[in-house]
């Protein structure tokens, strides 16, 4: 029992963790590639346009607004993340010597959402590294040529087709499901722990009752 409680008090430390690892790759989702994809545009007639024109059926820099609402929706599921990894504390998930039905309830509750929550998220990751390999380089890049032979913006306009955030993002939700799997094995170890304890208790009984 003792290093099954030892186990729990780790795991649920590991889903608050998965939680904040969540919501710090929102926060630089739209790093790298994105971010200077964002700064590829310019101030025309009070609005931000892209400094290159893309081919039919490619992105321009565009795609960065686009993609907005999406890095949106990653901060608010790290945020829910977070959240139900915290009931696990408030119920007592990692200390307790017998779990009780907040203790199930809080369980499925924060491995359940966190499972559902990584899987749309990663078929939602999927299908923007998808878009943003549709965005139209060449034309990007020849942009970028221009403005950093003008010396215009050379400082702010840069190219970069680095994939890097959105693969690490494949990652990230994995270890969120390996996570939130365990913390069903330790519920399912706890268990059965309990009910070995409960008929050792009843064995004993039995025997000292017919000592008696």
């Amino acid at each position: 029992m003792k290093t099954q409680m030892r186990f729990q008090k780790y795991i649920c430390l590991a889903m608050l963790l998965a939680g904040a690892l969540s919501l710090l790759y929102a926060f630089f989702y739209c790093s790298g590639a994105l971010s200077e994809l964002g700064q590829a545009m310019k101030l025309e007639n009070g609005k931000n346009v892209s400094i290159f024109t893309a081919a039919e059926g490619k992105y321009d820099a565009q795609f960065y607004n686009a993609v907005q609402p999406f890095n949106n929706l990653l901060m608010i599921m790290g945020i829910v993340m977070i959240l139900l990894a915290v009931v696990l504390y408030i119920t007592g998930c990692n200390k307790r010597r017998n779990y009780y039905i907040s203790n199930y309830i809080a369980t499925g509750l924060c491995a359940g959402g966190d499972i559902v929550i990584s899987l749309i998220l990663l078929v939602m990751c999927g299908y923007w590294h998808s878009e943003f390999q549709k965005v139209d380089f060449e034309a990007w890049y020849k942009a970028y040529e221009v403005y950093f032979e003008l010396g215009t913006d050379a400082s702010t306009i840069h190219y970069n087709t680095s994939q890097l955030w959105f693969i690490i993002g494949y990652f990230v939700y994995a270890i969120v499901i390996i996570a939130a799997v365990l913390l069903i094995l330790n519920l399912v170890w706890k268990v059965l722990l309990m009910k070995g304890e409960k008929q050792l208790l009843d064995g004993s009984a039995l025997k000292e009752g017919g000592a008696a």
